[in-house]
């Protein structure tokens, strides 16, 4: 039976497991630490030519082994095209927002997200000459009515944090790709289990894995997830 085949839950068990890095071992180890040491020059240098590529280690914050297994298993189990790790929920969401908003634009966010985004959108985003406006969660196609020739990107939740709407996330997306608009999502609450957000079009997805992923408030950690068309702009 080929991977692909089957079920999320078997998935969730399976993915991220490298026995070739582990020594056979049935999870990988953890590396600490920032310094990477290289046989030549040569090498030295090509690992920075290469340290925009996923996978490739060159410095600790850049990623580990560790990271990358991680990475890979949520990308594939949401079926996005590249993935990569933040320090926390929140950075990943203003690193996903940063990557693809520049001054001057517009930015749309449904009205039941998490807290910290509606702060960051109103306290940070604004102070570089970010527009934001907060849309009615069940507004679905008639987002529409809310786009400005400037808009950039429209934000999602779905479930929303503490009022829990379901949007209706394939007729904004509709929308969004008719205008080019981009399409982020927080994944948070549904997580890759239960909401595949990149088979209904949207373009990033992110996680507080601080909640579900980790499980037990042990760590502090973030996930953004991209298509194939901004996997590159998220992780520069």
């Amino acid at each position: 039976m080929k991977r692909q085949n089957y079920n999320s839950q078997t998935k969730a068990a399976h993915l991220g497991r490298n026995t070739e890095l582990s020594s056979g071992f049935v999870n990988l180890p953890e590396y600490h630490g920032s310094t990477v040491l290289y046989e030549s020059a040569e090498a030295f240098l090509r690992s920075h030519e290469e340290r925009h590529l996923p996978n490739k280690v060159q410095y600790g914050r850049r990623g580990t082994p560790a990271s990358f297994a991680l990475e890979q298993a949520v990308c594939e189990l949401e079926g996005g095209h590249g993935a990569i790790t933040t320090a926390s929920g929140l950075s990943a969401i203003t690193n996903a927002l940063m990557a693809v908003l520049s001054a001057g634009d517009h930015l749309l966010v449904s009205d039941s997200v998490y807290e910290p985004t509606r702060s960051f959108c109103n306290r940070v985003l604004r102070k570089f000459d970010i527009d934001c406006t907060y849309y009615d969660p069940m507004t679905g196609a008639n987002i529409r009515q809310f786009v400005k020739p400037n808009t950039k990107v429209i934000f999602l939740e779905s479930p929303g944090s503490l009022t829990f709407e379901i949007q209706d996330i394939p007729a904004i997306t509709t929308v969004a790709k008719e205008l080019d608009i981009v399409t982020i999502i927080d994944n948070t609450w549904a997580t890759p289990l239960y909401l595949s957000p990149f088979t209904l079009g949207v373009d990033i997805s992110i996680h507080a894995a601080t909640k579900y992923i980790t499980g037990h408030s042990v760590a502090m950690l973030g996930l953004m997830c991209s298509n194939e068309k901004y996997a590159a702009t998220v992780r520069n």
